[in-house]
């Protein structure tokens, strides 16, 4: 009997499940009530569950089993986003580990647990489900021999051609794409990619993958320093040996050290393609796709999916990330809609999650869309609702991270010293789609903002179809909600 795999990815730093009373996002609410177990009634023949935890946790923190590089690890892929190949991977073993011919894969992610989750389906799009090894044996389930697949796929073929235009770049990657479904028999009958996800849910996916500007600088340097430091007592410990001097040994570390970084860097960076177009040729280049979403591509093979946006996420380093083309839509009469993206009254995570749970009734609303949304498809996703107890409410508390950011300061740090996000509210199209919750939420005489009670009235809506005319209604803001609200640029782009 085909089942559901569903697959959860979640944001920077968000690792659920570590302590009893932590604040959790909603991929890890979704997770705890979709997966099987001795409390669940779902049954695992029907539906597997696994969650991968965000960039820059302890979980995240690779598999080393030394503390003080799984630290470091960890802080680095924080400050880099370096790590996404890894959690794209991870993501991308699970379904192989778990899949038979029939099933349905349900993928989920926030931030940029997103854009791994856009990632996995991407890798799904051009390299399917192998159903063998490459020697033509049977697919290894568990190990390293199945993530060595794993690896391939999101390494030499997914990451090929990443972050860059180059028409033959991309006629490259199809062509890895082909020979590794030739390889592991991951073709259908046409020669495309045999499996693609059934379903994919995303909340606010966002474009940058390390820590924004000035906190990562500041991670940066304190992992530079972190590194010298210890370079320097190794050599301290070796210059206690006959023969060896601080300065000498110091600088053999370091240079091994660098070597070591740059060989790491080739090896993940460096795409190489043989006898393509011509037999003997070789090609090669680096690619560079930190740090941005290069691929905003969304399969029209997808079955469905779903995308919960943030009105008020106003930081420039977590730019709305589009998803799909109005021309890549496909007919589908008589089914749920193929694509639906949809804006919800909030900043990030008042859309994903992860605020402490008395101020999470924002979160609550996208929470239940997108139950709804994957509860409501002809194979549903299964969900155990005594574990998801939603108290969605248009009058929530909202959240503004700047903000936050700067009160995080001592009291005596000058406001003009205090470094914060760089701002840009999102541009949004006079007709794109608003929760209902929207306009219940500008009906309301004051809502909880940043602190302060006040009508709710985003700057960048005013030209809205829907919401022009509640800015008429609106009483003049005090001058402190006034200074919260920034300017907004007038020109606006299609949700």
């Amino acid at each position: 009997m085909p089942k559901n795999i569903v697959i959860f990815s979640d944001g920077t730093g968000q690792a659920g499940g570590l302590k009893p009373d932590q604040n959790l996002s909603n991929i890890y609410k979704l997770f705890r009530a979709s997966r099987p177990g001795p409390e669940s009634p779902i049954n695992p023949a029907e539906q597997v569950a696994a969650y991968d935890a965000g960039l820059g946790t302890d979980n995240d923190a690779g598999r080393i089993p030394f503390s003080p590089v799984q630290k470091f690890r960890k802080l680095w892929s924080g400050a880099t986003g370096t790590g996404i190949s890894r959690n794209i991977a991870d993501c991308y073993e699970a379904i192989l580990k778990h899949y038979e011919p029939g099933d349905r894969v349900f993928l989920f992610g926030f931030s940029r647990g997103a854009y791994t989750a856009r990632c996995v389906g991407g890798v799904m799009s051009l390299c399917g489900v192998p159903t063998r090894a490459a020697d033509g044996g049977p697919l290894p389930r568990y190990g390293r021999a199945l993530r060595k697949i794993a690896d391939e796929a999101v390494q030499q073929v997914y990451e090929h051609g990443s972050g860059s235009n180059d028409p033959q770049r991309k006629a490259e990657r199809m062509e890895k794409a082909r020979r590794f479904r030739e390889k592991h028999g991951s073709a259908n009958a046409e020669g495309q990619a045999n499996v693609v996800p059934y379903f994919i849910g995303v909340f606010d996916t966002v474009a940058s993958l390390g820590a924004p500007g000035p906190r990562r600088l500041l991670m940066l340097l304190g992992l530079s320093a972190f590194v010298a430091a210890m370079t320097a007592l190794a050599a301290g410990v070796v210059s206690l040996l006959p023969w060896f001097t601080f300065a000498a040994t110091y600088i053999m570390l370091a240079t091994l050290i660098v070597v070591g970084m740059g060989a790491g860097y080739l090896q993940t960076h460096l795409k190489t393609i043989r006898d393509f177009p011509d037999k003997g040729d070789v090609k090669r280049h680096i690619a560079a796709w930190r740090f941005r979403f290069y691929d905003n591509t969304l399969n029209t093979r997808v079955r469905y999916a779903r995308h919960a946006l943030a009105i008020d996420e106003n930081r420039k380093d977590f730019a709305r990330v589009p998803w799909a083309a109005p021309g890549d839509w496909p007919d589908r009469t008589g089914e749920p809609e193929w694509l639906q993206q949809v804006w919800f009254a909030g900043n990030h995570s008042n859309i994903g999650g992860s605020y402490a749970e008395d101020e999470s009734r924002l979160s609550d609303i996208s929470l239940k869309w997108m139950v709804e949304q994957a509860t409501s498809l002809p194979h549903p996703l299964k969900v155990d609702w005594s574990r998801l107890n939603l108290f969605p409410d248009a009058a929530g508390m909202q959240h503004c991270e700047i903000e936050s950011m700067r009160d995080s300061y001592p009291w005596w740090v000058p406001k003009r010293l205090r470094f914060v996000w760089a701002q840009h509210p999102r541009e949004i199209h006079v007709d794109a789609p608003l929760h209902p919750s929207v306009v219940e939420r500008f009906e309301l005489a004051q809502v909880s903002r940043y602190g302060l009670h006040a009508p709710y009235r985003p700057g960048h809506l005013t030209t809205h179809s829907k919401l022009g005319k509640y800015y008429g209604r609106a009483p003049a803001l005090d001058s402190e909600a006034a200074a919260v609200l920034q300017p907004v640029p007038e020109k606006q782009a299609q949700a």
